[in-house]
């Protein structure tokens, strides 16, 4: 019910009644009623939408004039949702329908005692779309609009540049009207240009002032930041890639441009509520910035994208070879308008700086009349610039977006375009990345612009839904947001603070290092392994987060990239469990995080840093538990048991039929389906070794009531015929209990420690 939220002016038999909802924070969407008589209040009331399980609840406490609550000093009226469809609300007694953008009517059904029901009908509209600003005050108030700021921004990105950019790059940023609320913050959408088009093109050719402008009013769109800076080249487009010959243009954007826009206006400065969108080439280049900087941009639209796919005709058949081979300058090229694209295209993917005058390597050249290709040169061409060729690196990145979308017009007349399209989507379906992808009537980049455009129909709404646009409200918000600070933290390499999304006693468990605990541990570890490796990506993608009242379970899996102290640079894949803690505030901080790889890494001492042996003391919340407590110790002693006697079985047995694995060195195992024949094929593997001792225990356990979870420890004493030695290692196991009160494993991870 996020578009309740506002000011809006009603009327009831008695008189006008004002209705103020706030923004939704934290699951709730708080709101205060104050209903007018001829000359006096006659009533106040404070209502919270809130979250309740999988549903809706209104809660509603009513005070008299002075102040005095008509319900009990710690009561309310609780009215849960009972059912909804595409306009109404049908909570207990009263219900919400939406009949307009600016509009809504509640519908109320009067149960007081000693009188005959009926139901209260009042009509409510927005404040800014009513006849004044207060109830009967006249039509006629001008409606606020957002500004345009032009500005200039030193770039240090383009020194390099080998065709003369400038490093003074122009900026032009839309304000919207609630900026002028100084105590607000906004999100913000980049929008990257076409061929031949810089920053001024879709606010002077496209209107996008006053369609922003119109779309805010209607409701389309929440309060937005808009930002376009200048792109272009001599040839026409930077292809917003980093190039030895054009510049730096990737870099200028996500190292200079969204900082500098951070640091300048009031934006809501995280992933979550920053994205771009681009048009034709900028729908290429949207594409790619959300492959390789899911840290910054939380969803991407391209309109029309080119670039995106294979193609009908091949890529050389396009530029003329003979007049790029002759030509002494640019302008040598005259208006050959593929001659010029294909220029821009192979200085970005294909350049040689000491190659004058148009500095890129061709794929092609004629040779007695005939068409020679550079197969070496072509291959590295497509593999740096087709978006199908460089999925497979971002998958991964891709789905870890809050949402991705691009579209194209079928009757495009070249068909490349279409073609391309097509097999980008089929290409993300095959990787299992969430997307949407629309064919619609119209030709290329012929249906983007005015009010029935598809950038205020289509891209305007995307980005309204896939974007916050205030603080984190919903558990996946609040989750991804925190998780957002520690990606930051790790990309930062900062110790300092990386210690601020743990809690004080945090423990943290990760692959080859004995468990860490508290921060000063966890800081020490990071510390000293950024003296080996600096970490330059980290890219979580959620699976699951569940709720468990005052604490997040959330379960994934990551990539992660470091840049070692030789110069090289590895990167790995992973899975992931994080254990958040609600604090009194709401916000959220790390009780644990657990971290693996899919493989054994080839190097597990490279990942362990000597520490003091850290512990932690039991934190079992009462005496209460001695009971579960003694559970585990036997599901423990059970499984240590069955682990010495190689009993495959009597481990299946403890897991629920939709029970998560995410073993050591291994991919996760999803359903009883798999675990079983996991764990038999595991255990069929370790019986040439014998076990002298086999111990399982924790360091730790919470009861959540439905849930509990677990801290676990093992230490696995083995011989063989060869070779002997100790494992060690632990993780985190998350029980559900049945209805019959008895645990069942559902999620586990595991990890083992270097030595």
């Amino acid at each position: 019910m996020a578009w309740i939220e506002g000011h809006w002016i009603g009327e009831m038999p008695d008189g006008p009644v004002e209705h103020v909802v706030l923004s939704p924070r934290f699951g709730h969407l708080p709101g205060f009623v104050r209903a007018l008589g001829d000359r006096s209040p006659v009533f106040y009331e404070i209502s919270v939408f809130a979250e309740a399980g999988d549903s809706l609840t209104v809660r509603v406490k009513h005070f008299t004039p002075e102040l005095a609550g008509w319900e009990a000093q710690s009561g309310y009226v609780d009215r849960p949702l009972v059912d909804r469809d595409a306009t109404n609300f049908y909570f207990d007694g009263i219900t919400f329908s939406r009949t307009g953008p600016d509009s809504f009517t509640v519908y109320f059904l009067n149960r007081s005692e000693g009188q005959e029901r009926e139901t209260l009908v009042i009509p409510f509209r927005r404040k800014s779309a009513s006849a004044g600003t207060e109830p009967g005050v006249p039509a006629g108030a001008v409606q606020q609009q957002g500004r345009l700021v032009n500005e200039q921004l030193q770039s240090a990105s383009f020194a390099s540049s080998r065709i003369g950019i400038s490093p003074i790059r122009n900026v032009t940023v839309y304000l919207p009207p609630g900026y002028a609320q100084v105590d607000r913050r906004f999100p913000v959408l980049y929008y990257l240009q076409h061929f031949f088009e810089d920053h001024r093109e879709p606010f002077a050719s496209h209107g996008a002032k006053q369609l922003l402008d119109a779309a805010i009013r209607a409701h389309v769109t929440g309060d937005v930041i808009i930002v376009a800076a200048d792109f272009s080249t001599p040839a026409g487009s930077s292809w917003y890639v980093n190039s030895p010959v054009t510049g730096n243009w990737e870099d200028f954007l996500v190292r200079e441009l969204v900082p500098h826009v951070d640091a300048t206006y009031r934006t809501l400065a995280s992933r979550d509520a920053r994205g771009v969108v681009g048009d034709g080439v900028g729908g290429y280049g949207a594409i790619r910035l959300g492959m390789r900087h899911p840290e910054l941009f939380g969803a991407v639209y391209g309109m029309h994208p080119v670039g995106t796919g294979p193609s009908i005709q091949p890529s050389h058949s396009r530029p003329d070879f003979d007049l790029l081979a002759r030509a002494r300058s640019l302008e040598d090229l005259g208006d050959d308008g593929y001659s010029r694209i294909f220029t821009s295209i192979y200085q970005a993917f294909s350049p040689n700086p000491g190659r004058p005058p148009l500095y890129f390597d061709p794929p092609a050249r004629r040779v007695v009349g005939r068409l020679a290709v550079h197969s070496a040169v072509t291959a590295r061409f497509h593999q740096g610039f087709s978006l199908t060729e460089l999925l497979p690196a971002y998958a991964d990145n891709l789905k870890s977006l809050r949402g991705f979308k691009f579209d194209w017009g079928r009757q495009d007349m070249l068909a490349d375009h279409v073609y391309g399209a097509q097999a980008l989507s089929h290409r993300l379906a095959e990787f299992g990345v969430p997307h949407e992808a629309e064919e619609h009537g119209g030709g290329f980049r012929d249906r983007h612009w005015g009010e029935q455009g598809r950038f205020y129909t289509d891209v305007l709404p995307f980005f309204a839904h896939h974007l916050l646009f205030g603080p984190p409200s919903t558990v996946q918000d609040r989750a991804t947001a925190a998780h957002g600070r520690l990606r930051e933290a790790l990309i930062a390499n900062d110790p300092g603070m990386l210690a601020a999304p743990y809690r004080a006693d945090a423990r943290s468990m990760l692959d080859y290092q004995p468990a860490l605990y508290g921060r000063a541990q966890i800081t020490a570890y990071h510390r000293a392994m950024g003296k080996r490796r600096r970490v330059t990506g980290y890219v979580p993608v959620a699976t699951e987060i569940l709720d468990l009242g005052t604490a997040l379970v959330e379960t994934g899996m990551f990539t992660i990239t470091w840049s070692l102290a030789t110069g090289a640079t590895e990167e790995e894949r992973g899975k992931y469990v994080h254990v958040w803690g609600v604090e009194p505030d709401g916000s959220l901080r790390l009780e644990s995080d657990v971290r693996g790889y899919f493989r054994r890494l080839p190097d597990p001492a490279a990942f362990f840093v000597d520490l003091p042996q850290g512990h932690t003391s039991a934190d079992h919340p009462s005496a209460a538990d001695l009971a579960l407590e003694r559970t585990l110790h036997a599901r423990n002693a059970r499984n240590a048991v069955a682990v010495r006697t190689h009993d495959a079985e009597t481990q299946i047995a403890d897991y629920s039929e939709d029970a998560v694995v995410m073993p050591f060195a291994d991919t996760n195992k999803t359903g009883i389906a798999e675990i079983r024949p996991y764990l038999l094929a595991y255990t069929e593997a370790g019986r040439g070794a014998t076990f002298g001792s086999v111990r399982v225990w924790n360091v730790g356990f919470e009861d959540f009531g439905a849930y509990v979870i677990e801290y676990p420890k093992f230490q696995v004493n083995w011989r063989s015929s060869t070779a002997s030695g100790v494992v060690k290692g632990g993780g985190l196991r998350l029980w559900r209990r049945r209805a019959d009160g008895s645990l069942a494993l559902f999620r586990q991870i595991g990890t083992h420690d270097y030595r």
